[in-house]
């Protein structure tokens, strides 16, 4: 089995948090270059330095490269986009994650709360007082973003969480307080194991009105599933009555699927997505796991077949079709065609190329090139040599089941060269803490014309712009050399009113006042780099892993940024001049159904 990526399965130190003292300090961007920590002018539409993959040179891209163009709806704002003001600490005496706060109107009473999840799970009001006991019904930490919603359309707003011990709860928000709803929580015990969530997602599957949650967890028995689907109920999705839909993969037809198999391990970090993929109006589940796989399910649980191009090679199966999860994808894409195609020369060997491992990859959905068919994005790491080595981390898109399904599970045109990160520190294996950030995409337009671009953090230091076309656009160097440095999903919003988006990203390390908020524009220049007061000791790590949140919290029209901390409870910003008319990625994963889908998704 795969060497295991010890620096994502870490178990958590401890739950509760040691609160310190420290300043608010933050460093404006300069003018012109975007000056220390920016993107420095070899980096901007440039892909032709060690490492980076891509297309080379610096050329003009259609896309409109570093152009300041605006894609927001302006509020005709002319001022320069201000420093964020430190407002509160929420205190929550325990460690936060990946779980990526909320903020919501739970009663409908045009007031916002906050939503968090951490060991426990809160609601807070607008100025951060609890409101009613937390939520305790599931196990150990919550690692993954929470879906918030009204899952069964009766009016009342649910909260869905992911624990350990196979547990995932679902609250029921009803007179000022949580309840758990009735049917839940669900377990996703199975093959012995009863593992940690650590990916969810929901979304109407089957267009009947009501949402399904998605959970993918860390199961690595081989008689053990890593995907569940649940009904509003709690119950197993059961599409048409079809009781063995879910879970997978299951001891059944996975078994002999495309005679091969389908064979699943581990998924370690928010590994699901949701979206239509090809001409049906269903949506499909998107899950990457820990054996070099990424497939595609509808939503009675069959898995996708890749185009007719890819056949198997094994000479127990050869010539069979493949479905989307049935194959090792290679960076390289002459070992695919010489591999899967042509059935040409010996099988490649990873002590000579790279292949792709989704360890920790959340897939999106989302439409590359305006044609109205979406095509899935996701950022494997590329590995090479026996114990497996990542070398860098690969931006691949594959395109959808349309149409005759000749281009199922295919590299997008400009992607045939994968664009690479540069090659991250090498971590041993007893190396936990802090986890390694989760190479998180966020898909919005952000440059250029209506195309989105890729935008997300790598575990090299940088932050990455990636155009439709497979070019790099810019990258920012949030670690400045400092080991051990990483940070969270990228959340989008205009800032000062002028139709043109800024990002906004937090930091994290175990270095003392390790957690900053960092705002750039969409050009990659830095603009400001927030220092959080009141830093704490965790030894699970310091500062901001989960993607902040952006809204207005207060009601008072300009947007606050909330963040979740390892280290010492949630923090909220609030950003003068700025509103609330463009806020295209403004949570983890996109939205509070944390499936992955954008304003660039195709519906």
């Amino acid at each position: 089995m795969e060497k295991l990526h010890a620096s994502l399965w870490a178990l958590p130190i401890a739950a509760v948090v040691t609160m310190g003292a420290g300043a608010f300090v933050a460093c404006g961007g300069s003018g012109g270059d975007a000056g220390p920590g920016g993107a420095s002018p070899g980096d901007l539409a440039d892909s032709s330095s060690g490492g980076n993959g891509g297309n080379d040179g610096g050329s003009v891209l259609e896309d409109g490269a570093v152009a300041a163009t605006p894609a927001c709806k302006s509020e005709n704002g002319t001022a320069a986009v201000q420093m964020p003001t430190f407002v509160r600490n929420v205190k929550t005496g325990e460690t936060g994650w990946f779980a990526s706060p909320a903020v919501v109107d739970l009663d409908k009473n045009g007031k916002m709360e906050i939503v968090a999840a951490l060991y426990s799970t809160f609601v807070f009001d607008a100025e951060g007082k609890p409101l009613g006991a937390k939520g305790t019904a599931t196990m150990g930490r919550v690692y993954a973003p929470h879906v918030v919603a009204d899952l069964d359309g009766d009016g009342t707003m649910e909260i869905v969480v992911g624990g350990n011990g196979g547990t995932v709860a679902a609250y029921e928000w009803k007179g000022g307080a949580l309840s758990v709803k009735q049917g839940w929580p669900a377990s996703t015990a199975s093959g012995g194991q009863s593992p940690e969530a650590r990916g969810m997602a929901a979304a109407d599957l089957d267009g009947d009105g009501k949402l399904e949650v998605v959970v993918t967890t860390t199961n690595t028995a081989t008689t053990g599933s890593q995907v569940f689907v649940f009904s509003a109920d709690g119950k197993l999705f059961a599409p048409g009555g079809k009781t063995d839909a879910w879970p997978r993969y299951n001891t059944g037809s996975d078994k002999t699927f495309n005679g091969q198999g389908n064979t699943g391990y581990g998924c370690y970090g928010e590994n699901v997505g949701i979206g239509n993929i090809d001409d049906d109006k269903q949506l499909e589940i998107l899950v990457t796991y820990d054996n070099h796989q990424i497939n595609a399910f509808k939503p009675d649980g069959t898995s996708i077949l890749a185009s007719s191009w890819y056949t198997n090679p094994q000479n127990m199966y050869l010539g069979q079709p493949m479905g989307w999860g049935q194959f090792i994808r290679w960076v390289d894409f002459k070992v695919d065609e010489d591999h899967y195609h042509l059935h040409a020369g010996a099988f490649p060997d990873v002590k000579q190329t790279m292949w792709l491992q989704w360890t920790a990859s959340p897939p999106n959905v989302v439409d590359m090139d305006g044609d109205g068919k979406n095509e899935v994005v996701g950022i494997p790491n590329a590995e090479m040599n026996e114990p497996y080595e990542t070398q860098a981390y690969a931006f691949m898109v594959l395109e959808g089941a349309h149409g005759d399904g000749s281009r199922s599970a295919r590299r997008k045109a400009g992607f045939e060269t994968l664009p690479l990160s540069d090659k991250p520190a090498v971590r041993a294996d007893t190396d936990y803490y802090p986890p390694s950030g989760i190479p998180t995409p966020t898909t919005v337009n952000i440059v250029g014309d209506a195309r989105p671009e890729i935008v997300a953090p790598i575990n090299d230091g940088y932050i990455y712009a990636i155009g439709p076309d497979g070019s790099r656009l810019w990258r920012y160097d949030f670690a400045q050399g400092r080991a051990k440095t990483f940070a969270s999903e990228v959340v989008v919003a205009d800032l000062n009113k002028d139709g043109t988006p800024e990002l906004i990203f937090g930091t994290y390390s175990l270095d003392a006042n390790g957690g900053h908020v960092i705002v750039l524009a969409n050009t990659g220049k830095l603009l400001f780099d927030v220092t959080l007061p009141g830093q704490g000791m965790d030894g699970n790590g310091i500062g901001v892993p989960s993607a902040p949140t952006i809204a207005d919290l207060d009601g008072d029209g300009q947007l606050e940024i909330v963040v979740q901390t390892f280290d010492h409870g949630i923090d909220v910003l609030t950003v003068p001049g700025s509103g609330k008319a463009c806020t295209p990625w403004p949570t983890g994963r996109g939205n509070l159904l944390r499936n992955g889908m954008g304003p660039s998704t195709a519906k």
